[in-house]
């Protein structure tokens, strides 16, 4: 596939880059370049290969490196099993301990085997994960945190929920993003997608600029020195094509050459054994 898309950006470049250029070199200078035919066919290997090598990268890491449009300032890990820290309610309210405090308990999920249909269930009774709900003994539950162990630390750590501001204690509601967040952390856990923690990276940020600039180089190194623009007529055909094909090439490419992504989202909704959900609560 890679090959295929080397193949046809090539040839769709090497066109751009003889016609276009040929003609653009007529209106401004005197005659094209000498062997403008091989030096539109060498600018075009030149992009053509960066755009390819470009692919690769987002396929191994997709929207990670993407355009300076889209790209996504983070990393991932898997997560395959947690614990849910659940908030005890009694008649739609939270119980709350002598401190004022929400009392806390605490059930281990592991993720079951399988691709589309794979999801987290309940060590011991099978259940799958719900935010809220009720226990088969009827006791009222909010999902108030997850505690997760990731392959760095040393020991599990604790994800919050984030909550909106101003709601009461005892009947709390989900904030908008509906996230879990690292506490004393800027790592989260995305409530419908509970297979993955994002991970904020200045490194990924730093890389995926780097790659923009690189690739906005290239087509200055195709205009200018190969292609014999001068220098201010290589910038504009530079800035041009550089934008254009981030807003319309590169998506394209990126969007059908990515793996499928075969976890799917997790359900939060409440089956109706476990009970209606909590008051007010997302």
């Amino acid at each position: 596939m890679l090959l295929l898309v080397f193949v046809m950006v090539l040839l769709g470049l090497f066109a751009i880059f003889l016609g276009g250029g040929w003609v653009a070199q007529g209106y401004f200078y005197q005659a094209p370049a000498d062997r403008f035919v091989l030096r539109s066919l060498l600018a075009a290997v030149l992009v053509a290969t960066f755009i390819t090598l470009w692919v690769a990268i987002d396929r191994r890491a997709p929207g990670r490196y993407d355009t300076f449009f889209n790209f996504t300032p983070y990393t991932t890990m898997e997560v395959h099993d947690f614990e849910a820290i659940r908030w005890v309610a009694v008649r739609g309210e939270l119980k709350l301990d002598s401190a004022g405090n929400p009392m806390e308990t605490t059930v281990r999920f592991q993720r079951s085997l399988g691709g589309k249909g794979s999801q987290f269930l309940e060590e011991g009774t099978g259940n799958p994960f719900t935010l809220q709900g009720a226990t088969s003994s009827g006791t009222q539950y909010l999902t108030a945190a997850l505690r997760i162990r990731g392959p760095h630390d040393p020991e599990p750590v604790r994800y919050n929920a984030r909550f909106k501001d101003g709601t009461p204690k005892t009947r709390p509601e989900y904030a908008p993003e509906r996230r879990f967040v690292e506490e004393k952390g800027s790592r989260y856990v995305e409530m419908h997608k509970l297979d993955t923690v994002f991970v904020p990276s200045r490194a990924a940020v730093a890389l995926a600029l780097l790659i923009n600039f690189a690739f906005v180089m290239v087509w200055l190194v195709a205009f200018w020195p190969i292609l014999r623009f001068s220098l201010a007529h290589a910038l504009i055909f530079t800035g041009s094509c550089a934008v254009v094909a981030m807003l319309t090439l590169m998506p394209v490419l990126f969007k059908h050459m990515r793996p499928e992504n075969e976890t799917p989202a997790v359900t939060a909704c409440v089956p109706a054994a476990f009970g209606p959900p909590l008051p007010g609560v997302g």
